[in-house]
């Protein structure tokens, strides 16, 4: 077995990349998760905890930054067959690249914020002496609808480039969240996919939430891809039964094994990767029926090509 992690966030408490700058309009960017919850509020602490409960995660160690890099270059070794880790966040695009250069392993994108005035500079940089490989965005923290024209240009430098763009869409941030959003709906990228047919998107975590719509948005767009990071707890919230076995199973039916990227959405230490979240997303493709070559293409072979690893 070989894998590449699609979806890891190196342990930052950014996840969008300022510059240093607010920009012009809507809310500042750059917190470590919208819509944070009230500490005081007991329900939402425990829900936290439920799902910690769930997947017997310990507690989270607070780690400078070297050690951060050690413990994911000790993960690497340790899971041989780990062949990539992809760093969507890691505070900002010069340590994304910073990190991607101590390790032949890690993988960096940019994630900056793209309504700052000189976003499309940045990107500009980012994947060229920078050298990172994609662009991630959170939509909900986006107050500006994605297919606006003025975005246009970071979509025309992705597509020049051939670097995938990883945009998130539905709830944001577990319980407390965002649940409502101008951009919290997948389909709102349809013309977008549309009008840059070589742009490669991905939408993690299978849609999160939003199932239908981006169903819809990858039988009507080819260049659409999902990845399987995360828990999806999110199944648990929907009106109708779901689980991991379904959602490999209708994504293959509809876009086929070649499109789907896995990830775990890991992050910080000592979870480190998440072992827990590889094993049911392998159990739940075998008892689908996933071919050895289509396990491989969801694990390791669709990132591959997609990277130009």
């Amino acid at each position: 077995m070989r894998v590449i992690d699609s979806h890891v966030h190196f342990p930052s408490e950014k996840i969008i990349d300022t510059g240093g700058a607010d920009r012009p309009e809507g809310k500042a960017a750059g917190a470590s998760m919208p819509g944070a919850p009230a500490p005081a509020n007991p329900w939402l602490i425990e829900e936290k905890e439920k799902w910690k409960r769930a997947w017997r995660f310990p507690p989270e160690e607070k780690l400078d930054t070297e050690e951060s890099i050690r413990r994911w270059k000790a993960e690497c070794d340790s899971h041989d067959f780990l062949k990539n880790v992809v760093f969507v966040t890691a505070g900002d695009n010069e340590f994304a690249a910073e990190l991607a250069e101590k390790d032949g392993r890690f993988i960096g994108y940019a994630h900056h914020d793209p309504l700052l005035p000189d976003a499309a500079d940045r990107l500009e940089k980012a994947l060229g002496s920078l050298r990172l490989r994609g662009y991630k965005l959170l939509g909900p923290q986006i107050d500006v609808p994605l297919n606006d024209k003025r975005f246009y240009p970071l979509w025309e430098i992705a597509q020049a480039r051939e670097v995938p763009v990883l945009i998130h869409f539905g709830i944001l941030g577990g319980a407390g969240g965002i649940a409502n959003h101008i951009n919290i709906n997948p389909l709102v990228i349809h013309d977008v996919a549309k009008d840059f047919p070589r742009l490669p998107i991905i939408i993690p975590h299978f849609g999160c939430g939003y199932v239908f719509e981006t169903l819809n948005l990858c039988w009507a767009c080819p260049n659409v891809c999902i990845d399987t990071s995360g828990s999806n707890q999110w199944m648990r919230w929907m009106p109708y039964e779901l689980n991991l076995e379904i959602l490999f199973r209708k994504y293959r039916e509809t876009i086929g094994a070649g499109r789907i990227l896995f990830g775990t959405d890991s992050s910080w230490f000592p979870r480190g990767f998440t072992d827990a979240y590889l094993d049911e997303q392998i159990r739940a493709m075998v008892y689908v029926g996933y071919s050895a070559d289509e396990l491989d293409r969801v694990l390791y072979s669709n990132a591959a090509s997609l990277l130009k690893l």
